[in-house]
């Protein structure tokens, strides 16, 4: 796998420096004490590439937005965009919201938005959801009374199992729709829900308000999640369509595929050797014969519905030691970080073990490539060596069938 790696990131992060907090847990209680021209204190958790962080706080320049994001190669772009707007209201953090009572005293905050949160679809993932019960009950503890949750996501599944939880927790939901955009653009968009909503995608919203039963850390033990597995990890709303599946390569597949290919600069580790891909479909049909030579290979693309959103290959099949190596492409942005790449791991895994009698599937993700090892680990890849340029990850089909 090859995903996105923003080029000179370190010094791109120095030039922004004004806008990264590297030590939030001493600002705890002390949010606007210290900004004394912000009267309210928002929190994004999950803020991307910024572009509904940045165009809220334009828009409020009396709130202080805190935008919390995992993926530097992301929120370096969100930096950016504040310092092109010049904003003195907004500030970003790499940090684990699991540790959310670290940054924020008891009813700090006035409002957080989640915004198209990873949906973690497998059951066992259940409580990494940022709509968890747990999670919910550190967002209670930031919150004062009155204190509110926006929540909008693509993914119908997760969002219905969110509204699950809000109710069990108890918190008083309002402005609960599962087509926020039916009528026209409604509010601020992110950069993917302006992508979704061009794509005829349906986008669900509500608003969770903290009210005297909702529950906090304080309640005790948090309920044990229990099938809790998604069924649509992409959150399309006909699920028989949206299901992933497996198609082996076709010179008509291929065709499909390269026609609406986009080479990537950031995934070349030597950006001089980038060239930008032009679609030939006579190079594309030599390629597609070249592949059907080599036996130790098995291509195949991956679809949703009657679109081709990925390449897959098994190659260096090892019949007799029971191992292959396993590749993937998505064919371009459109698809990104939306749970296909994880769920087209997970289809060609289960393929490799049942199909192709593996024991063994390996992958390899670029050194410096943070979000696609996290998307390997949650295809359930372990880390086994690296070298200067590379990660390499395996999945057993022994250690697959226990977690199973």
């Amino acid at each position: 796998m090859r995903m996105r790696k923003r080029h000179n990131l370190c010094p791109r992060m120095e030039a922004c420096g004004e806008y990264l907090i590297d030590e939030p847990q001493e600002h705890r209680g002390l949010w606007l004490q210290e900004h004394p021209g912000c009267r309210h204190l928002q929190v994004e958790l999950g803020c991307g590439k910024g572009r509904f962080t940045v165009e809220t706080a334009r828009a409020n320049p009396d709130t202080l937005f805190l935008a919390i994001e995992k993926v530097p190669d992301a929120m370096i772009l969100a930096m950016e965009r504040a310092k092109a707007m010049g904003l003195q209201n907004v500030l970003f953090m790499d940090f684990d919201a699991a540790n959310l009572s670290g940054i924020f005293a008891p009813g700090e905050a006035e409002r957080i938005y989640l915004n198209f949160s990873d949906p973690w679809p497998k059951s066992r993932d259940a409580k990494f959801r940022l709509t968890a019960p747990g999670f919910l009950r550190l967002y209670a503890d930031a919150l004062p009374l009155g204190g509110q949750i926006h929540f909008k996501t693509d993914n119908t599944p997760l969002f219905d199992w969110s509204v699950e939880q809000f109710e069990a927790e108890g918190w008083a939901l309002s402005e609960l729709t599962h087509d926020l955009h039916k009528n026209g653009p409604v509010g601020v968009m992110t950069d993917y829900e302006a992508k979704f909503v061009a794509e005829g995608l349906r986008i669900n919203r509500l608003v969770a308000t903290r009210i005297e039963t909702t529950k906090t850390t304080a309640a005790g033990p948090v309920p044990r999640l229990r099938n809790a597995a998604l069924s649509d990890a992409r959150g399309l709303h006909d699920q028989e369509d949206s299901r992933l599946r497996l198609e082996e390569a076709t010179l008509a597949l291929s065709q499909i595929y390269y026609a609406q290919f986009e080479q990537d600069p950031e995934l070349f580790e030597d950006k001089s050797r980038f060239v930008p891909y032009r679609y030939d479909p006579d190079d594309v049909a030599v390629r597609f014969a070249a592949r059907r030579q080599q036996p130790d290979r098995k291509s195949f693309f991956v679809l949703l519905g009657d679109q081709v959103i990925a390449d897959l290959v098994f190659k260096h099949i090892d019949l007799e030691n029971r191992c292959c190596e396993l590749g993937l492409c998505l064919v371009n942005d459109r698809w990104k970080n939306r749970g296909y790449g994880t769920e087209a791991l997970r289809l060609a895994v289960r393929y490799a073990f049942e199909t192709l009698g593996m024991e063994t599937v390996l992958a390899d993700s670029l050194l410096t490539n943070t979000r696609s090892q996290h998307v390997l680990s949650k295809a359930g890849f372990r880390y086994i060596r690296e070298d200067g340029h590379f990660k390499y990850y395996q999945i057993r089909r022994q250690a697959e069938e226990k977690e199973i």
